[in-house]
């Protein structure tokens, strides 16, 4: 009968062990020396992969070039377009896990100081969601709204506030 203790006290002893293993593995932070590593775990080389569809190196860094994202009225859903080049900024950060993303938020002048930081934040974290979704983490990505409160046209009338209605992406240097 002692044996059989001994041999399940052993046991039990292995399994803590590879345990406590497997989460000091887990738990190692990407530097930049293993950048390369990071990026292949998830996903950014095989470009099909990542991006749901063949992407050449020119069309990639078109949809690289964008920043902006604009919405319709009282919306912060993006379409596609949009999220091919916000999956772009996320390959992006990926290969590069020192860099910092502030997306800043904003709406048109219509509603209510209060609704609009609210909707401006929304549409800050949709932005940030996809970039999270494919991958970059929490800790580069910083998100704020400014409501109303930093149009780019001044006009009151639909073109004015259709440009007012953004999301941008501003990298910031940690």
């Amino acid at each position: 009968m002692t044996s059989n203790k001994l041999v399940f006290g052993l046991k039990q002893t292995m399994v803590c062990a590879c345990m406590i293993l497997a989460v000091g593995c887990a738990s190692k932070n990407a530097t930049q020396g293993d950048a390369d590593a990071y990026s292949a775990r998830k996903g950014v080389g095989d470009v099909t992969r990542f991006y749901g569809e063949h992407l050449s190196p020119e069309r990639e860094a078109q949809l690289a070039a964008q920043d902006i994202y604009y919405f319709d009225y009282d919306m912060y859903e993006i379409g596609p377009e949009d999220k091919l080049s916000i999956y772009t900024h996320a390959k992006k950060m990926i290969e590069n896990p020192r860099m910092i993303a502030r997306i800043e938020g904003h709406t048109d002048e219509r509603g209510s100081r209060e609704y609009n930081v609210a909707l401006g934040e929304r549409r800050a974290k949709a932005v940030a969601n996809l970039l999270m979704m494919k991958g970059v983490p929490h800790h580069q990505i910083r998100t704020v709204s400014y409501g109303k409160e930093k149009p780019v046209a001044l006009g009151h009338d639909e073109s004015s506030w259709k440009e007012n209605r953004r999301a941008i992406i501003v990298y910031e240097v940690e």
